[in-house]
């Protein structure tokens, strides 16, 4: 396994950590050159039989490699900015790197895992689609994430997130000065920090003015996930896009939480349907606000896609079915 800030994963059995440089500021060509030279003396020592690349970094570092004496499992785990940024470099840097997902899903030893459909058919050609397998998110612990009763104070919205525009926290605020200014008594509570190796962070000034609003409260890092859901009445994430399977409405479902989110591949996927909860178009500030209006004021219709929402992750979303899915991946692709 190669990680940074593994953390526990070094004390568990089997688990053996070497330290690799995947730092995602560092994206100029020589930063590239020199990572994939480092990657490939790892592989070329350590001769693996499966390599199991996760996120759209790791990928293109491994496909640069050329390595090709082992089982590949690709995990793309959305694809950031290259899906919502439209600025003519990065259109091409989205081309060059579909051109490689698709040279290499044509290899039989190499299996795509996604997240959503939409990444599906963005990276692989049609007559390779065997070569694709969805996996349900990172799946979470059901038995830490249970459903709990809804605190008693007024209404609150929960977002858990890194603080990055894609996730479209700034909407949420929008929409929720938006409800209040109309009568309705909705607060809005924003979990996570600053992802300060993502370009596309807030600036801080911006999480300054949220803290001044009336209703908006900053939590900061939150250590507790669980208990975040626990003082929240309905989960929400306004996503712009680039999305793999948002962990947090896996967890907010798991809590028996009612959800809004917009119509990004992965969220809709998820969510879409009107049983778990309510989706929105993308940007819109006003169907957001609808949404939060119409769940804040029907306290049945949040228990009713609560219940739903916490039947459908024990169904199909826990760690122990995105472990299966990965085992069957590294069976597939595992020399014989």
């Amino acid at each position: 396994m190669w990680a940074r800030n593994s953390g526990a994963l070094s004390s568990e059995p089997g688990v053996r950590i070497i330290d690799a440089d995947f730092d995602r500021l560092k994206v100029l060509p020589w930063d590239i050159h020199r990572q994939t030279a480092d990657l490939k003396k790892v592989l070329a020592r350590e001769r693996p039989d499966v390599v199991h690349a996760i996120a759209l970094k790791p990928i293109v570092l491994l496909l640069q490699t050329g390595f090709r004496s082992c089982g590949r499992v690709l995990a793309l785990t959305g694809r950031g900015f290259l899906a919502i940024d439209d600025r003519p470099w990065k259109r091409l840097l989205r081309a060059q790197i579909q051109s490689m997902l698709r040279r290499a899903s044509a290899d039989p030893s190499t299996i795509l895992l996604v997240e959503n459909d939409a990444d599906g058919r963005w990276a692989v050609a049609k007559d390779h689609f065997d070569r694709v397998a969805l996996m349900p998110g990172a799946g979470v612990d059901a038995g830490a994430f249970v459903p709990s009763t809804e605190p008693s104070q007024s209404v609150t919205v929960g977002i858990l997130s890194r603080l990055i525009r894609s996730k479209g926290v700034d909407l949420a605020v929008e929409a929720v000065n938006l409800v209040r200014a109309r009568g309705l008594d909705l607060s809005l509570v924003i979990g996570g920090t600053v992802d300060d190796q993502n370009p596309d962070c807030y600036r801080d000034r911006d999480i300054d003015l949220w803290g001044r609003l009336p209703g908006v409260a900053l939590s900061g890092r939150v250590e507790d996930a669980p208990a975040f859901w626990r003082n929240v009445h309905i989960g929400c994430l306004p996503s712009r896009g680039g999305e793999g399977l948002p962990r947090t409405l896996i967890e907010a479902a798991a809590c028996g939480r009612a959800i809004v989110t917009s119509d990004a591949p992965g969220c809709l996927d998820f969510v879409g349907g009107g049983e778990i909860g309510i989706v929105t178009p993308r940007g819109d500030v006003e169907a957001l606000a609808a949404a939060l209006s119409s769940l804040a004021l029907d306290h049945d219709m949040r228990r009713r896609m609560g219940a739903a929402g916490r039947a459908k992750v024990v169904a199909g979303y826990t760690e122990a079915h995105a472990a299966g899915a990965a085992a069957r991946a590294w069976r597939a692709v595992r020399p014989q």
